[in-house]
């Protein structure tokens, strides 16, 4: 009998190790390498093909909410991270279909304000896989740039906040900017300190988060490098004290 016990046990203990494995690998590569596709293919290639050109709005609603539900799909695991994430995204989702199919500045305004906080939650998520224990690995590297181009978006959100509370804030050579597309572009081109001059920030808090935004991604990109290479390193130096 005692046998069987131990037997049943020690069954149990490789299950459950098992299990665990399956999902870290699940949460660290598939998952990462997934999101930042989805983001790709959502932010960039096919509004390229044509998709969204007819109702920019249910794009944009439909693709954030995936988005939303993809990202706190990486944090299972983790059940605390797990559940701020999953409100935060619930709740973001709802208000901007809400907003979709009741439109109004009061509900634009909390939409913009709960998709910026949710961006911010679901960088942190990534973030939490990305800084893990361990070889730095593609997968890592993936959600370090999903974390990126979440940046961009959420920015966009901030940009578009300051636009209702004030009118003018910014000036664009191709007229007013009335949809998202206009925001996500001035976003990347600052984020990414490029700047074309075709949109420029007029107004004084305008101006304050463009300057943000163009720290933002020159001092995630130095901090971010950094902390991977040191990940690598400490990472080589315990495999190599294991096994000698």
């Amino acid at each position: 009998m005692a046998t069987d016990e131990k037997s049943r046990r020690a069954s149990a203990s490789v299950r459950a190790k098992a299990k665990r494995v399956i999902a870290d690998s699940w949460q660290s590569q598939a998952n990462l390498s997934f999101f930042l596709i989805l983001l790709v293919l959502f932010s960039f290639v096919f509004p390229v093909l044509g998709f969204g050109r007819k109702d920019t709005t249910l794009y944009a609603d439909a693709t954030f909410s995936l988005l939303l539900i993809s990202g706190v799909a990486i944090g299972w695991g983790q059940r605390w991270l797990m559940l701020v994430a999953g409100f935060v995204s619930s709740t973001c989702i709802a208000v901007r279909w809400m907003n979709f199919f009741t439109p109004s500045t009061t509900l634009q305004i909390w939409s913009d304000a709960w998709s910026l906080v949710a961006i911010l939650v679901i960088a942190f998520v990534l973030l939490a896989q990305v800084f893990r224990p361990g070889h730095v690995s593609h997968s890592r590297i993936q959600g370090a740039i999903a974390v990126y181009l979440m940046f961009g978006a959420a920015w966009a959100h901030a940009y578009h906040l300051a636009a209702i509370f004030q009118p003018g804030s910014f000036s664009s050579t191709a007229g007013p900017m009335s949809n998202a597309t206009d925001w996500i572009y001035y976003s990347f081109v600052t984020l990414s300190t490029v700047g074309y001059g075709d949109i420029t920030a007029v107004r004084p808090i305008a101006r304050t988060l463009s300057i943000g935004e163009a720290l933002t991604g020159q001092l995630y990109l130095a901090v971010l490098i950094a902390r991977l290479v040191a990940m690598e390193v400490i990472a080589w130096q315990e495999s190599r004290t294991s096994n000698s």
